[in-house]
Parts: structure tokens; C-alpha cells; sequence
């Protein structure tokens, strides 16, 4: 029996490897779940700065199933309005995350075309990010660098300050879920939509004028958004 059971997972494992196929990703993000939102930010205002870039290794199982591992760097953002020093303004962080995601999908195999559905929980740690702050007019803009200044704290943050992850959390996890369409088991489109579980912010260590007023709006928030991908695979 012993036997048995090795030698169906042996012919098991031989027919996953020979379906393996190594595939480079890339696409656009959006940080809106409105599919109408992200058209208008990606298409008609043309104003990306959120994109997405890997590697993925996808595995054939039997019935038209498969997983796809992957490592992928994802630029993520935020966009929130909040009150600095009685000013109104509008706070944008951008966040770089090395992302490992695990997708586990079906598709219906129609001979050259392909559709396939999926979902993807993911793994992520932040390894860049910057944030920038402006106000609704050049006299609030100089009112709150003048309170920045006076308090002794930065308003914006960069990639090269020590202090950059004060009040982050840098480790998230999520979800997402999808479709696509796979053309000649080569060249695939896919839209997903996904949303991160864990909390942008914590009390600790705020040490930006930004950083605060982002925690006070975004310490029970979430990013979650749409990606649009392209993938090619080997």
C-alpha cells in the first residue's frame, strides 16, 4: 500500500513539473475597489504612480487547476484629507512593498483562449515609502511648514529619513481575487481586486505633523484597491 501511495504521488509530481511554467508579471494598481474610479485614474487622467513587477512560478494540477507562487514588488497608495494646525489638506503616501503571493485558480481550457478565475492571498513587507502633504492654498501650505518647523518636526517624508517608518506597520497581509484570460498558455490578462488586512498605522513613534494626522484618520483603515496585470510566461 506503502508502495503504492509513492508511486502516485511520484507520477503526481512528475505531471506538475511538467506543466511548470516560469512567467514575468507587471501591471497597474489603483487604489479604489470602483472599477469606474480606477478606469479614470489609470486611463483618463493618465496620472499612475502605482505599479506592480515579478515573478511567478505556475504549477498545473489535474481538472484545470493550478497554484502560482510568486515574488513581486508592489507600489501601493493612500490618499486622505485631514486637518494640520486648523488647515485643510490632502496627505498622499506611496508605499513599495516586496509582496509574496500564492494564487490558486481554475481555468477553462477552450484551446487557444483560456478564461481562469482565481484567488491570491498574499504576504507583504514595506521597504519604501514617502509621503507628501499639500494644503488647499500657498498661504495654508506655508502655515503648516511654519508649525513644522517651529515643533521641530519634518511635514513630508522621504526614503532617505531614519524616522520614515515611525507609526508604520510595515508587515500586511491580505487577499485578492480575480480573472483573466490566457492566450495560447503564453500571454495572459488578469483584474483582481484585493484588499490588505492590516492597519496602515499605529500610536507609536509619530513623529511627522503627516504621520499624526494620518493616523488619526487611517488607524482603523486598509488599503485595498484594483490591479491590472499582464503576465508571460516561459
Amino acid at each position: 500500500m506503502k508502495k503504492l501511495i509513492a508511486a502516485a504521488a511520484a507520477i503526481f509530481m512528475i505531471g506538475v513539473s511538467a506543466h511548470a511554467q516560469i512567467g514575468v508579471v507587471a501591471g497597474l494598481t489603483s487604489n479604489t475597489t470602483n472599477i469606474k474610479e480606477a478606469y479614470s485614474d489609470i486611463v483618463e487622467n493618465q496620472s499612475v504612480t502605482q505599479y506592480h513587477a515579478g515573478i511567478v512560478l505556475k504549477l498545473g494540477l489535474p481538472l484545470g487547476f493550478y497554484v502560482q507562487p510568486g515574488v513581486v514588488y508592489e507600489m501601493k497608495g493612500e490618499t486622505l484629507k485631514n486637518q494640520i494646525v486648523g488647515e485643510d489638506v490632502r496627505i498622499d503616501t506611496k508605499t513599495g512593498f516586496l509582496e509574496v503571493p500564492v494564487q490558486a485558480g481554475f481555468k477553462l481550457d477552450l484551446g487557444a483562449v483560456a478564461p481562469y478565475a482565481f484567488i491570491e492571498p498574499y504576504l507583504g513587507y514595506a521597504i519604501t515609502t514617502e509621503t507628501t502633504t499639500e494644503a488647499k492654498d500657498a498661504a495654508a501650505q506655508a502655515i503648516i511648514e511654519t508649525a513644522a518647523s517651529g515643533l521641530g518636526l519634518q511635514l513630508n517624508t522621504t526614503n532617505s529619513d531614519e524616522n520614515k517608518w515611525d507609526g508604520r506597520n510595515r508587515l500586511q497581509y491580505g487577499v485578492g481575487v480575480g480573472a483573466g484570460i490566457l492566450l495560447l498558455d503564453k500571454l495572459a490578462v488578469s483584474l483582481k481586486w484585493y484588499w490588505d488586512f492590516g492597519s496602515l498605522y499605529n500610536e507609536d513613534g509619530q513623529s511627522s505633523l503627516s504621520a499624526q494626522a494620518m493616523y488619526e484618520q487611517a488607524k482603523d483603515n486598509t488599503v485595498s484597491g484594483i490591479a491590472l496585470t499582464a503576465s508571460l510566461f516561459f
